[in-house]
């Protein structure tokens, strides 16, 4: 009965650790996308490229509506 006690308590503390471990990482993974997604949108943007998808995006928008 006392090990089984003892090993309900490991398991419960080692699922505590497990959780708590991964929020950081998450928080971390997510900026890191938001800055990859920053970065390509300032290159796009610094290349001239916005006005080329924009008027691009407009034709096709006239295309479908008119």
């Amino acid at each position: 009965m006392q090990n089984l006690r003892l090993l309900k308590a490991i398991v419960e503390r080692k699922n505590r650790v497990r959780r708590g471990g991964d929020e950081g990482q998450t928080v971390f993974e997510y900026l890191g996308i938001i800055v990859i997604i920053a970065l390509i949108i300032a290159a796009i943007i610094g290349s001239g490229l916005a006005a080329s998808i924009s008027r691009a995006i407009g034709q096709v928008l006239v295309r479908i509506t008119g």
